[in-house]
């Protein structure tokens, strides 16, 4: 017997090996690039206009600097000429720019998507103004820099000097900008409802989402180009609790507060399961074969390896763990606003990002079963489904795949599955291919800038990213 299961143990061991050495990555077919060629001064001086302009967005009603968004607008028919004349413009909803850049044909047109609201910047933090669009040393400074102004200038910038060459594009070509993003506004979608009614059906939207980074999968020594072809879903949920209040000093045996953090306890311990979306799989597939031998086993064997994985990234947090659950914070907790009154009413806000298959009302109910409470009350506060999933077997993604390996030919692409939530899941109304993916290498540091302090971009990234849109624009 103990022989036989020696050999049952050598057999399996020796299939696991097998299926890994099976799992090496195959030979990439090169990709010819065209080359584009740029004026870099002109490029980085009208990003560093674009970045005067303070277009934060607050999500608090009446902050809302309506001079500073008007100036971006006309800035932009400065700055962009040809692209003014050629291309025709509506302002929709409250911030939206929607450009209409007229190709060959239009059954199949394509939409850039970019937007130009910023979050607010503590200017005390910053090693140089956030808003006075330094240039120096190869870097241009400045809030929006990377999320994203640089975005929509590359897309200008593309679309002009393809426009003062002549060139028409096979199928039309839309820029739709949104100064409400950062604040989930209305722009967006009214811009997409205005697409609707005209019967416009994109053939592929582009957004923003993942970029080309470095040591982003365990293994890999190459970059990686993370193309989002599909987000979570969003749900924020108010745990509440009213009671009767009164002095501290004669408090009662469970306060609100007290309850409520046992639930918020249940709830950490008890997770929704994980499990496999397309887009990790894919992800995992593509990076997985591209690691060293020891990673490749683990990933040409997740059919056995997946439960450890789940349970060391679930102790750990972090992206990964993210990609493998839907996930919950705790990111608000209301009860008294002084030491010695007892509060007539607590609320604790959870924000929780859905994987596909978790459903808001799946959610909710794990929720409720959890915390085996019912005298605590749970409302939605906002949800929103996860997206759909974009087809990677799709000639867009190819377009899409292609382009990236002209721009950045060591780069390994990939899809993955986008964690926050953007404007461009409105879009999946009307496109079957809706990609997120930032066309620029950032480093660690610089991921880490988004929405941070001393936000900045390199100049030789600025460029590449123009790059990429014009050659984009070439195929479209």
């Amino acid at each position: 017997m103990d022989i036989a299961i020696s050999v049952l143990i050598v057999f399996g061991i020796g299939i696991l090996a097998i299926r890994a050495l099976l799992f090496a990555a195959k030979d990439e077919c090169p990709v010819t690039a065209e080359t584009v060629v740029l004026d870099e001064g002109p490029i980085v001086s009208h990003l560093a206009e674009m970045i005067r302009c303070k277009t934060v967005s607050y999500d608090i009603n009446g902050r809302y600097d309506r001079s500073e968004f008007d100036k971006f607008g006309h800035l932009l028919e400065e700055l962009y000429p040809a692209v003014t004349s050629r291309c025709k413009r509506e302002k929709i909803a409250k911030t939206g720019l929607l450009y209409r850049w007229e190709g060959k044909q239009a059954d199949q047109p394509i939409v850039l998507m970019s937007h130009y609201d910023v979050v607010p910047a503590d200017e005390t933090l910053w090693t140089k103004p956030p808003f006075e669009g330094i240039i120096e040393e190869g870097v241009v400074w400045g809030r929006g820099t990377l999320d994203t102004k640089g975005t929509l200038c590359a897309i200008l910038e593309s679309a002009e000097s393809l426009i003062q060459q002549g060139f028409v594009p096979e199928q039309d070509i839309y820029f739709s900008f949104s100064g409400e993003e950062e604040i989930s506004g209305d722009s967006t979608p009214a811009i997409v409802e205005y697409l609707h009614e005209r019967d416009v059906h994109p053939a592929l939207v582009l957004d923003e989402g993942g970029a080309v980074v470095e040591d982003i999968f365990p293994g890999v020594k190459r970059a990686s180009a993370l193309i989002g072809t599909g987000e979570k879903g969003y749900l924020d949920v108010i745990l509440e609790m009213s009671g009767q209040g009164g002095h501290s000093s004669a408090p009662p045996p469970h306060s609100l507060v007290g309850i409520l953090a046992k639930a918020v306890v249940r709830i950490e311990r008890r997770s929704l399961r994980a499990h496999l979306t397309p887009p990790v799989l894919e992800m995992f597939q593509t990076l997985g074969s591209h690691s060293g031998f020891a990673i490749r086993l683990i990933f040409a064997n997740l059919w056995l390896f997946l439960p450890l994985l789940s349970f060391i990234y679930r102790r750990k947090g972090g992206e990964l763990n993210a990609l493998l659950r839907t996930t919950c914070a705790v990111t608000m907790m209301e009860g008294s606003p002084v030491f010695n009154v007892m509060p007539p009413q607590a609320r604790i806000g959870l924000n929780l990002r859905l994987l596909p298959g978790d459903t808001v009302e799946r959610v909710m109910t794990h929720l409720r079963k959890v915390i085996r409470d019912d005298i605590i009350s749970l409302s939605i506060a906002e949800s929103s489904e996860a997206s759909p999933m974009a087809d990677t077997g799709s000639k867009e993604w190819k377009r899409l795949r292609d382009t990236i390996s002209q721009t950045w030919p060591s780069a390994i692409v990939a899809p993955y599955l986008m964690l926050g939530a953007s404007d461009s899941r409105h879009y999946c109304r009307i496109c079957d291919n809706v990609f997120r993916f930032s066309a620029m290498k950032l480093s660690e540091q610089e991921l880490g800038l988004i929405h941070g302090n001393d936000e900045r971009i390199q100049v030789s990234s600025l460029l590449e990213t123009v790059a990429f849109y014009t050659r984009l624009m070439r195929q479209s």
